[in-house]
């Protein structure tokens, strides 16, 4: 009987384990997103240009020196750091990597999707629209 409960014991303790490998994998990805760091001005609006050196910081971020990164390392990258990114649609020439210009042409894509009438986006509505809901860990 001892032997039965010692087995489970360990058995229950292996996903525990796995568990915290996967969070500690999540908490030291490449990026995380954070739609307030866009908002350089701390206006609460975020603009284009905002928008777009954010997507210039995330991709030095991602990239480092590459001048591409395959598709996978980049859906990886985006679910680790909370951003709702398609990296499949990102790859717009269908060749298995994402070039920085391919990156940027999808980020202006979706801000011209989310902007509103003065050419601005929340930093809520930012959050709220390209954040996956998997809080990143503090």
């Amino acid at each position: 009987m001892r032997k039965f409960i010692w087995v489970f014991c360990a058995a229950m303790l292996i996903p525990v384990g796995n568990v915290w490998a996967q969070t500690n994998d999540f908490a030291t990805g490449n990026m995380h997103f954070d739609a307030k760091a866009m908002d350089t001005n701390g206006d609460h609006m975020i603009s284009k240009d905002e928008f777009m050196k954010y997507g210039e910081t995330m991709w030095g971020t991602m990239a480092k020196s590459a001048n591409a990164l395959s598709v996978n390392d980049a859906a990886r990258d985006f679910a680790q750091g909370n951003l709702r990114f398609s990296a499949k649609a990102m790859d717009a020439n269908h060749d298995g990597s994402i070039t920085k210009e391919e990156f940027m042409t999808y980020a202006q894509q979706k801000f011209d999707k989310m902007k509103d009438a003065g050419g601005m986006m929340s930093v809520d509505d930012a959050a709220t629209k390209l954040a996956r809901g998997n809080a990143h860990p503090k």
